[in-house]
């Protein structure tokens, strides 16, 4: 794993001002390992949603992600698939969080403006939920649209406004929609070493 390329690339996704001023701001910490048993926790304590929570397989496909400049572009902010599994284009250059409109206003109905160069299996196929309650409810199947949200442990509150895409799901009566939170906290099982854990500067 490339340190030094991950921790740039996080914190261009992240942080637009300030580095100081930012982490002060969403009480932002150094990133440390994580474990299923402290993101549910974590989840738990901020009354954050706790099912369909996802992570990594392991590193790999951790870089596997980050890899993909579509998913770089959507990081720490909510990716939407079709049923076909194609990502729909939106606007990235708005706020991480703005998006509940949209989601929202999604109709099976309606047409939308794909993006080529990533696709859901292509995430599916290299994330897994954290625990058994964090599987994805089966009456969803097969949904008209998929979101994936990215968030981390280590952005505090930060990952307030992320959650609250949960809302836009909860009233949207138009359209099957699957929710996963992808959490992009390292994690033990990865068996990282410590050159290999990133740190924010």
């Amino acid at each position: 794993m490339k340190t030094k390329h991950i921790a740039v690339i996080i914190l261009l996704a992240i942080l637009s001002g300030c580095v100081t001023i930012v982490k002060w701001k969403y009480g932002i910490t150094e990133p440390k390992v994580q474990t299923p048993e402290k993101l549910t926790a974590f989840l738990h304590r901020h009354k954050y949603p706790e099912s369909s929570v996802y992570v990594f397989n392991d590193s790999s496909s951790y870089l596997h992600g980050l890899r993909n400049t579509l998913f770089r572009k959507h990081l720490l902010s909510h990716m939407i698939f079709g049923s076909n599994g194609n990502l729909l284009q939106r606007d990235t250059a708005k706020c991480q969080w703005s998006g509940y409109e949209e989601i929202r206003m999604l109709n099976r109905d309606s047409l939308y403006q794909e993006v080529n160069g990533l696709e859901l299996a292509g995430i599916l196929n290299h994330i897994h939920p954290i625990s058994p309650v964090s599987l994805p409810d089966s009456s969803l199947v097969p949904p008209d649209f998929t979101i994936i949200v990215t968030w981390a442990k280590f952005l505090g509150t930060y990952n307030e406004r992320l959650f609250e895409l949960s809302g836009a799901v909860k009233i949207n009566t138009k359209s099957r929609i699957r929710l996963i939170w992808l959490n992009i906290d390292m994690q033990e099982s990865w068996k990282l070493t410590k050159e290999q854990v990133i740190a924010l500067r």
